[in-house]
């Protein structure tokens, strides 16, 4: 029986001692798909203003240039919000001391 076992062929020794290549998730692979949902979401967004007007002017009766106001309110804070996370993540990131010690930080990852 300890023959059997002991008769290996050397190509299936080679792939025994081999483990297949990691595959690394994220990095610069999965830029364009962020890129394009994020210009997707921007072109969605900017084809319902004009149904959320007709919405807030007809159902909820408010004046044009009210709705107008609500939504450009709107936009100006769902955009701007987004500048003032990513501000602040930056400057957690480079207060940990990480951005001047790790070149891939583990949120990174």
């Amino acid at each position: 029986m300890e023959a059997e076992e002991m008769d290996i062929n050397p190509e299936e020794e080679s792939l025994l001692g081999h483990s297949p290549p990691r595959r690394t998730k994220g990095g610069l692979k999965t830029m364009p798909f962020i890129i394009v949902n994020e210009a997707f979401e921007r072109v969605a967004s900017q084809g319902l203003m004009p149904n959320m007007i007709l919405y807030l002017t007809r159902i909820y009766h408010f004046q044009t240039v009210t709705a107008s106001s609500i939504l450009f309110i709107w936009s100006a804070l769902s955009n701007g919000l987004a500048s003032l996370v990513l501000f602040c993540q930056i400057l957690i990131w480079v207060g940990s001391g990480s951005f001047f010690l790790d070149p891939s930080p583990a949120f990174l990852e």
